[in-house]
């Protein structure tokens, strides 16, 4: 555990001193990994999907705040829907529209998280995004994560049915599909709803004055992610696969360990409780210390070797010149 703290320290430091260089080299793959994903699930556009464009776009979104991120990956969307239907790149600009409006304009800095919903969702591990946000955040980010949420079951379903689109009989029949298999999406709302309740869960527990607030937070939320899910499809009748559940949830809950490692790691051991007052009021204090370790001091020591020969005309000297101390002292004598 100490060398684990040590270590920790370390990586604090070292971003701490390159926190700019660091937070751009995750920007720029960040935006990469979003440009990449979208043109790998619904590149129809093939002028657009190179890798190299991924790339400009990537280099281009680094300079700029990650806001542009957001609005670059949404009209990289719009325009490989454009490819296949313009009823449906309407409807998703309308959507696109409604979220910028309602929600990036205030919250710029978390506009991210937009992005990081429906790329959880491609590596599935979805149920990490609500237990992470609620940690880190409020319950006002549950609203990106809805529609984060959302965003990707558009793509899903662009992905997988770009012919059913084609023979759909003109745009009205484009959006009456689309809208049919998205915004009626059963799955998709009960996503929705355990990722509201997950979040909200999560951030009310872990502020608690309780010990062990932020793993019990974690555990819950993962636990309500499973009951959410397993009621919501008993409900609805519908079919949800129990094995990506559970092992989904697990990873939330050891990504969310290793968030508290990093943020949150404190002695409850040392726990102190403190009472002051003043002419108002009576303030009753808890104070829980850190965790920390310092890194013990190296001092190194350069050792330099010497030849015989040296050692020997050293040794010599010494006792000539000891000898000649005595004679002088037996002068003045």
């Amino acid at each position: 555990m100490s060398e684990l703290l040590v270590w920790r320290d370390k990586i604090r430091k070292i971003y701490a001193r390159y926190s700019i260089y660091i937070d751009k080299a995750v920007q720029f793959l960040f935006a990469f990994v979003t440009f990449f994903s979208i043109n790998k699930n619904i590149g129809v556009m093939e002028k657009v999907t190179s890798p190299v464009i991924a790339v400009g776009l990537a280099i281009v979104c680094t300079v700029l705040p990650p806001v542009c991120t957001v609005l670059v990956a949404a009209a990289l969307v719009l325009l490989h829907m454009f490819k296949i239907s313009l009823g449906i790149m309407a409807v998703s600009a309308v959507v696109f529209f409604i979220m910028f409006a309602f929600y990036c304009q205030f919250t710029p800095k978390r506009a991210l998280v937009l992005l990081v919903t429906p790329i959880a969702y491609m590596l599935h591990i979805p149920y990490v995004v609500p237990v992470v946000c609620g940690l880190a955040f409020g319950p006002v980010i549950s609203i990106p994560v809805i529609f984060g949420t959302i965003i990707y079951y558009m793509i899903h379903f662009f992905k997988n049915s770009a012919s059913a689109i084609s023979s759909a009989g003109g745009i009205m029949g484009e959006i009456t599909l689309f809208s049919k298999n998205v915004f009626m999406n059963k799955e998709m709302w009960i996503a929705c709803v355990a990722a509201v309740v997950c979040v909200c869960v999560v951030y009310t527990i872990r502020r608690l004055s309780i010990e062990h607030a932020w793993p019990i937070a974690i555990i819950a939320g993962a636990l309500l992610n499973i009951i959410v899910f397993i009621v919501g499809s008993l409900v609805m009748g519908i079919s949800v696969s129990y094995s990506s559940l559970l092992i989904g949830n697990a990873v939330a809950v050891l990504v969310g360990l290793v968030m508290q490692f990093f943020l949150f790691n404190v002695d409850y051991s040392r726990t102190e409780t403190m009472q002051f007052e003043d002419d108002d009021y009576y303030y009753y204090v808890k104070a829980v210390p850190k965790l920390t370790i310092s890194a013990p001091d190296k001092v190194v020591k350069h050792i330099s070797e010497k030849n015989t020969e040296q050692i020997l005309l050293e040794k010599s000297l010494q006792e000539e010149l000891e000898i000649q101390n005595i004679i002088n002292k037996e002068l003045k004598e």
